[in-house]
């Protein structure tokens, strides 16, 4: 599939251009759209918010009757008139204050903290209005002077972690932060999910993928139902982002021990208790100590690693689980583990590379334009779909500065590469900026790249004092051996670049193999399979491998690579009926034998794999899933047909693809709006066969779509004719022009 330059562009192989505008960007290329919505000024407002809740009538501002032995509205368990029920009026007050005049607020807080100095209440508060206000050092100094006469008081220990985090980062409050975590999880789970999803946010600008995955579930299993489905939705949106590797965007499970000495029991037992509320490095220290005792103990190895990977200790993490990886006796998971060691080392190796831009100043748009399109070296990009809402630019046209120049009868056997994208962008009325051209490519293209285009462009390209690149993300050596993006010729149909890109993707393969490899000593996979003490550590690159390749769009089967290096064929896992597959680490997912699931776990294996786009694994689901009639109801049948049906497209499968869509017609016959949904998967079938535009059953299927709906929905017609001309398909425009002459559209009829 190639570099990818923008999201909003989509390759002419049909697949996702992977390099998000606007994210964070980490130090292996990784970009996170990270939702931060709990980190607003009304999520600040930790027990008083409450009094709102639950104790005033907006409409009349009459203060509701209570019953002195009830619950304290404040939310701190105890009764009523032992807590709050002397200042509840007063801040009642104070909150109808805080959002018009949160100085008066501010005032009348500190004078019944004079007052009510043990009021927790009252100092989270204060500590929300100074942090909105920006005092943070005040408001942390009103925490801690509260702190410093009840130091176990949860709410305000959440409050301080949350003014620390802000104004410190997540390193400098850690251990602030898990001491909330412990006093405030069974209180106070909401106070804790928050914070647990700024800490997502930040691991996400710092790139520690595990732990932002762990901490957007600490969060879910922490918040309040009413916004649970939003921080759902924020850990579902992470787990689709294919620019992550696929293992991270999943849960791993700790390892069980089987420690025979009571004590050492008692303190894991322990180090599980605290992990499961978010207190990773506290876990670490326990199994620390119990390492110490029992260090040729490869599970506790490895369940260390997992609590400094979720603390975002990337590095001690690696080192834990390379040393567990030495130490399990099952191959399988020694390298499942290796793998995991393998790509945490990934995440801060500096040895990378960059894509970069460099933004070149132009003048007379359109005579650009022409000078562009008139030179062989550059071809336009004529089926774009840039226009972003969400940028202010006008893009007057797209561009490919090529490897070598097209020839005129193309055939798709010697197409060249793509060096760079080059956007030419018109500026509006009001942008400063002014015309320009964004020349993206890898850093050791990009100048050649840039010069190229200034040499077309002649004096129409302006000076600018400092033309250094910038960068947009940065990749991972390993991934650049799969990285590349083939020049799509207008006369090749979609089927046939994915074959192109097959190609270029076996003979990328075999090189892998004879690449020496750091992770291996600097020997390349062939050299250190030779060596059976390098077996674990050559199955663990085997997995590093396929996370590589379904990174960069591809998922190849490695069996036979597999094979050839000597390793032992992957043992199934075992489950019980009452095992939930999401429960399971997602680089266990490739030894599930799917036939010896439920239909239940077969669902849950379906929509899994459905969320993590790997291609092979979503082959083996669907295939399972197509074989059960239940299963198949409860997943919903057309929806399983058409992920069938894409999955048979990628792998230029046209006739299962044909037979997959087949299957969604008859199971939407019945349906009440089936006309509709016939139309929508006729629409899906032509795209999916207009990657070949030689198929043989490409005019039947224009003839049926021309007479089933062209008389009931004329615009129809357009929709595919501008399909066909995109597709390189001009010579099938003939199959649309006899539009059912003659027949009458009565309703109700399909």
């Amino acid at each position: 599939m190639g570099r990818l330059f923008r999201i909003d562009v989509k390759a002419r192989t049909g697949k996702d251009r992977q390099i998000l505008p606007t994210a964070a960007q980490t130090s292996t290329g990784w970009r996170l759209i990270f939702d931060q919505t709990f980190t607003q000024d009304g999520d600040h407002r930790f027990a008083a918010t409450l009094l709102i809740n639950q104790n005033i009538d907006r409409v009349s501002g009459n203060t509701m009757a209570h019953d002195p032995y009830s619950p304290c509205v404040c939310g701190s368990g105890k009764k009523l008139k032992f807590c709050c029920q002397d200042i509840l009026p007063d801040m009642i007050r104070v909150e109808k204050l805080i959002d018009t005049q949160p100085d008066a607020a501010e005032n009348q807080l500190r004078n019944l903290l004079q007052k009510y100095t043990d009021k927790e209440v009252l100092v989270t508060q204060l500590a929300s209005i100074l942090t909105r206000k920006g005092q943070h050092q005040e408001a942390r100094q009103q925490l801690v002077d509260f702190l410093q006469r009840h130091p176990d008081e949860p709410r305000v220990l959440l409050a301080l972690a949350d003014v620390c985090l802000s104004t410190d980062g997540f390193s400098a409050s850690r251990r602030l932060v898990h001491r909330a975590f412990q006093l405030g999880a069974r209180q106070f789970p909401g106070g804790v999910a928050m914070l647990a999803s700024r800490i997502a946010g930040q691991m996400a600008q710092a790139g520690r993928a595990m732990a932002v995955r762990e901490h957007l579930a600490l969060a879910v299993r922490m918040s309040p139902q009413d916004r649970r489905s939003q921080l759902l939705m924020q850990l579902a949106n992470f787990e689709s982002q294919r620019t992550i590797p696929y293992p991270f965007r999943g849960r791993f499970a700790l390892l069980p021990t089987e420690l025979t000495d009571a004590t050492l029991a008692n303190e894991e037992l322990r180090a599980r208790k605290v992990s499961q509320i978010g207190c990773w490095e506290p876990a670490a220290i326990l199994y620390g100590r119990l390492v110490e005792k029992l260090p040729d103990n490869g599970a506790l190895w490895h369940n260390l690693g997992l609590f400094r990977a979720w603390d975002g200790q990337i590095t001690a993490a690696s080192q834990a689980l390379h040393k567990a990886a030495e130490l399990i006796e099952d191959f399988d998971t020694a390298a499942e583990t290796e793998a995991l060691a393998q790509l945490l080392d990934l995440e801060v190796s500096e040895d990378n590379y960059a894509v970069q831009q460099i933004t070149i100043p132009i003048k007379s748009v359109s005579e650009l334009l022409t000078k562009i399109e008139a030179d062989p070296l550059f071809a336009v990009v004529r089926d774009s779909s840039s226009a972003d809402e969400q940028r202010a630019e006008r893009i007057a046209g797209e561009f490919e500065f090529l490897s070598a120049q097209l020839s005129g009868d193309a055939d798709g056997k010697d197409l060249p590469d793509v060096v760079a994208d080059i956007t030419v962008i018109d500026a509006d009325h009001d942008d400063a900026t002014g015309p320009r051209a964004l020349v993206v490519a890898l850093e050791h293209d990009i100048e050649a790249a840039a010069t190229a285009f200034r040499k077309v462009a002649g004096d129409l390209a302006g000076e600018i004092a400092d033309e250094k690149p910038s960068s947009l993300s940065r990749m991972p050596q390993t991934c650049r051996l799969f990285d590349w993006k083939i020049h799509h010729a207008e006369s090749c149909g979609s089927s046939q670049m994915r074959s192109l890109d097959r190609e270029r993707l076996n003979a990328a393969l075999k090189e892998w193999q004879k690449a020496p490899q750091k992770a291996l000593g600097d020997l390349s996979p062939k050299e250190a399979a030779r060596d059976e003490a390098n077996r674990v550590k050559v199955g663990g690159s085997l997995i590093v491998l396929d996370v590589t390749c379904n990174r960069m769009g591809y998922d190849p089967d490695l069996s036979q690579i597999r094979s050839a290096l000597k390793l032992p064929d992957a043992k199934p896992i075992e489950t019980k009926s009452t095992d939930s597959i999401t429960a399971l680490p997602l680089l266990q997912f490739s030894r599930l034998d799917a036939a010896t699931l439920t239909d239940d776990q077969v669902v849950e294996f379906t929509n899994r794999v459905t969320l993590v786009r790997h291609l092979l694994l979503l082959d083996r689901a669907t295939t399972e899933l197509a074989k059960r009639p239940e299963a198949l109801e409860a997943f919903t049948p057309m929806r399983a047909h058409l992920l069938r049906a894409n999955v048979a497209r990628e792998k230029n499968d046209l006739e299962l693809a044909s037979q997959c869509f087949a299957a969604a017609h008859d199971a939407v016959e019945d349906q009440p709006d089936a006309f509709r949904t016939k139309l929508e998967l006729d629409i899906r079938e032509l795209s999916c066969r207009l990657d070949d535009p030689q198929d043989p059953h490409l005019p039947t299927l224009l003839s049926a779509i021309r007479e089933r709906y062209f008389m009931k929905i004329p615009e129809i017609e357009d929709v595919i004719r501008e399909e066909l001309s995109s597709s390189g398909c001009m010579h099938l425009l003939g199959q649309l022009e006899t539009a059912g002459a003659g027949k009458i559209f009565i309703p109700g009829q399909s």
